[in-house]
């Protein structure tokens, strides 16, 4: 059967696909299937472990002898895992979508701080009494806004690094 084909191959690739694989346990790669969303069930765990000692067996992966201790087999990533990486690490054009809409919605999150930050520096000359709290929101807003920025600029390096490799 083609390694492609196996039950939660799928899921498996994506770990591959995000992480280097070095001196991993099984239960490391369960932990990252689980971050999927995947249910936690023993048919599951038994589905990873099994593509594993497949992936062992194919020489994508190898068996760390020396750091393998007390019945916890240890993996390490071949040069053959970069070829499978080739073959299935392609990036879903949903996931450049969701990134982009989620850019979108940061960039509308910026225009109203920037809007609300203008309109606390109106209040200022209507409330002389509370300027000093005023100008604390503010100094909030704008913090919140650099944060944004920055998720942004995040962000357009992500989908620039994504869509170019």
């Amino acid at each position: 059967m083609e390694i492609q084909n196996l039950p939660m191959f799928k899921e498996l690739s994506r770990v591959f696909c995000s992480y280097k694989i070095d001196s991993w346990q099984t239960v490391d790669f369960w932990d990252k299937v689980k971050l999927l969303k995947i249910e936690n069930t023993n048919i599951n765990y038994q589905s990873v472990y099994r593509l594993i000692l497949r992936l062992v067996k194919d020489g994508y992966l190898t068996v760390d002898v020396e750091k393998s201790r007390y019945g916890q087999t240890t993996y390490t990533e071949t040069e053959n895992l970069h070829d499978l990486r080739s073959q299935f690490c392609i990036e879903s054009t949903t996931t450049l979508q969701e990134l982009n809409l989620k850019k979108e919605e940061f960039e509308s999150e910026i225009t109203k701080l920037e809007e609300e930050v203008e309109a606390l520096e109106d209040l200022k000359e209507q409330f002389p009494d509370i300027q000093f709290k005023i100008e604390q929101l503010r100094q909030i807003k704008i913090k919140e806004l650099n944060k944004l920025k920055l998720q942004i600029k995040a962000m357009n390096s992500l989908i620039n690094f994504v869509s170019n490799v």
